[in-house]
C-alpha cells in the first residue's frame, strides 16, 4: 500500500500526512521549475512502500522517470507519481533519483531531477 502526499504549488510544496504516517513520511520540498536539481527525505517502514504526487506544479508534466535505482529496495513511477518499497527485514539509508519532464508555465522545457534519500526503518 502506498501513501500519496499531496503538493501544492507557488513553486511545488510537497506536505501532507495520512493514518499511515507510521509506515512513510516525506520532508515537505519546494520544487521550482528552474532548478534542476533538488533533494528530498524520506521514512520508510521496511516492507511498506512510500508514493507521493507533484500536483499544482506550473506547467505540464510529460513524464516522469526513474533515473538512478534504489540499492537496497525498489523505485518506479506510476503515472508520475514517483514511488519507493523498502526491501522487507532492510534497515538502514538508501537513495534513488527521478526526473520530471515536461514544459513549464512559460512554454519552456522542464526537466527537474530529485534525489531522495531514503532511511528505512524496522
Amino acid at each position: 500500500m502506498h501513501k500519496v502526499i499531496a503538493a501544492t504549488l507557488g513553486a511545488v510544496l510537497i506536505t501532507g500526512a495520512s493514518a499511515q504516517a507510521q509506515d512513510c513520511s516525506v520532508t515537505p520540498m519546494i520544487f521550482n521549475s528552474h532548478v534542476a536539481n533538488l533533494e528530498g527525505e524520506m521514512t520508510v517502514k521496511a516492507g511498506k512502500g512510500c508514493g507521493f504526487g507533484l500536483n499544482g506544479i506550473q506547467g505540464a508534466i510529460t513524464e516522469a522517470a526513474i533515473v538512478q535505482k534504489p540499492k537496497a529496495g525498489m523505485a518506479g513511477v506510476k503515472g508520475i507519481m514517483p514511488f519507493y518499497v523498502a526491501k522487507p527485514g532492510y534497515q538502514g539509508s538508501d537513495e534513488f533519483s527521478y526526473a520530471i519532464i515536461g514544459t513549464d508555465q512559460y512554454g519552456g522545457p522542464m526537466r527537474v531531477t530529485t534525489k531522495m534519500k531514503v532511511t528505512v526503518v524496522p
